[in-house]
């Protein structure tokens, strides 16, 4: 696809999503009207102002030679890691986070290319335990527990 068109879409869906955003804003309780919708509506105008000026300076810009995006220069880590974090979304609810990370993790370094067993390990068992720690004790925020424990 080339970059024009890329740009002028993407531009585009926010340019919708600021609308939408705003719009959101309606169905918020009359106690947060004053509150957080007027912060969320104003995220929404900032939004879609930037949006369109950007639209409109990318519209009058001069048509260059045409290159093209080129999303992944590695396909297969690129596909690979996006299906395994399919995978990883999908065992969190069977097996919980912890589980699920202990699997998704060491699978994902392996396909980005690191292949020091110490180093995986150590980086794999250093991620679980400062998320155990900040968020499990510090912050008490509960985190899936899957249904297979």
């Amino acid at each position: 696809m080339p970059t024009r068109i890329a740009e002028l879409l993407l531009l585009s869906a926010f340019l919708i999503l600021a609308v939408l955003l705003y719009r959101s804003t309606a169905d918020f309780p009359s106690t947060v009207q004053g509150s957080t919708a007027m912060y969320v509506r104003f995220l929404g105008v900032a939004l879609g102002v930037l949006c369109a000026m950007e639209l409109f300076f990318s519209l009058r810009k001069k048509q260059a030679e045409s290159k093209k995006i080129n999303l992944a220069p590695r396909p297969v880590q690129f596909w690979g890691l996006l299906i395994l974090l399919v995978i990883y979304s999908a065992l969190q609810s069977t097996l919980g986070f912890y589980l699920a990370s202990l699997l998704f993790l060491p699978s994902a370094m392996l396909l980005l290319g690191e292949r020091k067993p110490l180093t995986i390990g150590l980086s794999t068992t250093a991620v679980i335990l400062f998320v155990y720690l900040v968020f499990d004790r510090l912050l008490q925020v509960a985190l899936p527990t899957g249904t297979i424990l």
